[in-house]
């Protein structure tokens, strides 16, 4: 039979290829391999909260740094000068509203002395309506007393008004406080964040702002590249999704670390991928061409070794090879 082969290369070409997609086909029920994977731990990209030229820069590319290390300044002086005015802003609302409890002391003791007034006026115009109805007081008296009531009753409904128009000013001036409190809460904390240090240990990422460089808010500064969850993430084709499994062990090589195999588990499985690069970039979009072919689509799954190797060094996005059986 294959001396019958050999004299027809063409069934015999066939037959291999047959032979070879059969075994490929086979192979992929039990395992799963790639070479597109890379190695990824946490970065922290920096941003800056105000903005300001760069009036220090405390660290280097690729240099090692420490939880709470400063990494560089915005130029302080402008919020500082905030901070100071809107700490007199609170002074003066402050005082002014201890000038309106004042006047509010002044309003009541202004009702109590208008009441005193209209008290005696009233007496008065009893007795004189008492002296009248006897014929011993004038008319001229009764109505002098009358007015007297009058006036004291405006002057006590006068002073009244005013104190309303003093506790309204002490609540207006105790929201100005309010206020100036919160404007003065705002400058503080821009001015905190003209100091910017690393939130965890890690390495600095190449960068290339440089001291003098106008940072706009949100500008991008520079990132730490973390030790937090070394793992390795590996994009598989969508064929073998449904038997990857939490938990599965994996045997891993690293570009890093050639010729040697590790060990790790698979830790998470994407839920999804983007299909297009346009989409946001909160859920990862994946190449599915290289060169001008077309690949299947493939989703990421992150892998996280048993013990990354000691004195290996973490290179983020250096190249992995990932075999996974089921």
């Amino acid at each position: 039979m294959f001396t019958a082969l050999l004299r027809h290369p063409v069934k015999l070409i066939i037959g291999v290829l047959l032979a070879l997609f059969a075994a490929y086909e086979i192979s992929v029920r039990f395992l799963a391999y790639t070479a597109d994977a890379y190695v990824m731990s946490d970065i922290i990209v920096i941003s800056s909260e105000v903005e300001g030229p760069v009036s220090r820069l405390a660290v280097q590319n690729n240099q090692a740094v420490s939880a709470g290390q400063l990494l560089f300044e915005i130029e302080k002086t402008p919020y500082q000068l905030k901070v100071q005015q809107t700490q007199a802003a609170v002074q003066q609302a402050q005082a002014d509203l201890e000038l309106a409890k004042d006047e509010v002391n002044s309003a009541k003791a202004g009702i109590s002395s208008a009441q005193a007034v209209l008290t005696n006026a009233q007496a008065q115009l009893g007795r004189v309506k008492s002296l009248s109805t006897e014929g011993f007081s004038p008319e001229a008296a009764l109505d002098v007393a009358t007015r007297d009531v009058a006036t004291a009753t405006a002057n006590v409904l006068t002073a009244q008004a005013a104190l309303d128009v003093s506790n309204r000013r002490v609540a207006v001036v105790g929201a100005t406080i309010v206020a100036a409190q919160a404007d003065l809460a705002k400058a503080q904390y821009d001015f905190s964040k003209t100091t910017v240090a690393a939130p965890e240990a890690g390495r600095i990422a190449p960068f290339t702002i440089r001291q003098g460089d106008y940072l706009k808010t949100g500008t991008e500064v520079l990132a730490v590249v973390t030790d937090r969850r070394t793992r390795v993430v590996a994009n598989l084709p969508e064929r073998h999704l449904a038997r990857i499994r939490s938990g599965q062990r994996v045997w891993l090589t690293l570009g890093s670390d050639p010729w040697v195999v590790h060990y790790g588990r698979v830790s998470g499985i994407a839920a999804g991928v983007s299909r297009s690069p346009d989409n946001p970039q909160v859920v990862p979009y994946v190449e599915p061409t290289t060169d001008w072919v077309r690949l299947p689509r493939r989703f990421p799954i992150e892998i996280t070794l048993d013990d990354w190797p000691a004195g290996l060094g973490l290179f983020n996005g250096a190249d992995a090879r990932a075999l996974i059986w089921f």
